[in-house]
């Protein structure tokens, strides 16, 4: 879809994403934690926006909700895993079975090397963070600010509303992995137009 402005994008954006009940019941939840520099992000944002336009039910295909804080004075995993635990039996007790997956961008770099023996700086922010997300439709987050939805898309929402795959070739992201993301959303989302690697 084309508008004509990035306010008008951004208007449109945040009024589709109103729709998606779930999506705000657990935004306000979130909210109301106090998490620092909070976002929900990625996949359960931008897929939103693609049920919406092919008339699908809007949180048709969403594998998890991704929820991303940062906490530079706090680097425990123990918790991180707490605060993650409690998001999922919040909800489970109001039947809103979704997957959760949550972290603490402060602690990207110790996750990193923990798990994919890479070196890196640390984050600076969540916005930070984003930035260096594999795809310019991955990288995307919602929070809430004087209780208003505000929208972070470092690379704009144009990719999102033509449903274009672009990639962000920054040096802690590979082919491989831009290749393994397009697979799962071609296998789930159809009229994908993918810019190679």
């Amino acid at each position: 879809m084309r508008y004509k402005t990035i306010e008008e994008q951004n208007e449109k954006f945040i009024e589709i994403l109103k729709q998606n009940s779930d999506l705000m019941i657990i935004l306000n939840y979130i909210d109301e934690l106090n998490l620092p520099n909070y976002y929900i992000a990625a996949g359960s944002v931008f897929q939103t926006i693609w049920n919406y336009y092919d008339n699908k039910p809007l949180n048709s295909e969403i594998k998890d909700i991704d929820i991303i804080y940062y906490d530079s004075n706090n680097l425990s995993k123990d918790v991180e895993l707490d605060l993650e635990n409690r998001i999922i039996e919040h909800f489970k007790s109001i039947d809103l079975n979704y997957e959760f997956d949550v972290h603490n961008e402060a602690r990207m770099h110790l996750w990193k090397k923990e798990n994919e023996n890479k070196d890196i700086n640390q984050y600076k922010n969540s916005e930070d963070a984003i930035d260096r997300w594999i795809a310019t439709v991955h990288a995307i987050g919602i929070t809430k600010e004087n209780n208003k939805i505000k929208v972070y898309a470092p690379y704009g929402l144009s990719d999102i509303f033509s449903k274009t795959i672009r990639p962000i070739k920054h040096k802690t992201n590979s082919k491989d992995l831009y290749d393994r993301k397009v697979k799962s959303w071609c296998e789930r989302f159809d009229g994908l137009n993918i810019i190679e690697w």
